[in-house]
């Protein structure tokens, strides 16, 4: 009876060997899945915090290019209202010259009249200050009465 104990054993033993082995061989493929499976899930985790981090990274790039867009618009608004008052200003110096002309034109024909004026007007006095021609004989110079004496 002890053999057949022994036996019972031993097949207890060689069979639980046996099923340990067949379950261990379909238990080995689904643990190195299972390992498998967490490293890639370690890996699209780490891939997952770049991509955040890209795309925090773009956002912060995309604000700060719509605030210089907004910084360059606003930059060529000035320049567009800096250009409408320098047009502007041109456009009365343009206004004033063209007044200025005008007025030395004016001036020009007033001082050219002035000295026209000037000339006739020596003209005229050296005229005035030549005396006519002489007449002929000279005249006796007529009697004058006598001043009375003073009282």
């Amino acid at each position: 009876m002890n053999r057949v104990i022994a036996a019972a054993i031993l097949g207890l033993v060689i069979g639980g060997g046996l099923t340990w082995g067949a379950m261990y061989g379909q238990l080995q493929p689904a643990l190195e899945r299972a390992a498998k499976a967490d490293a890639s899930r370690e890996e699209a985790g780490k891939a997952t915090k770049a991509l955040e981090d890209q795309l925090k990274g773009a956002k912060d790039a995309a604000a700060k290019a719509e605030a210089a867009t907004k910084a360059a618009e606003q930059s060529a608004k000035e320049a567009k209202d800096q250009l409408a008052a320098a047009t502007s200003a041109k456009t009365a110096a343009e206004k004033a010259a063209g007044d200025l002309k005008a007025q030395l034109s004016q001036a020009v024909a007033a001082k050219e009249a002035a000295e026209k004026a000037l000339d006739e007007a020596k003209k005229a006095a050296a005229a005035a200050a030549t005396p006519p021609n002489p007449p002929a004989t000279p005249a006796a110079p007529a009697a004058t009465p006598a001043a009375p004496a003073a009282q």
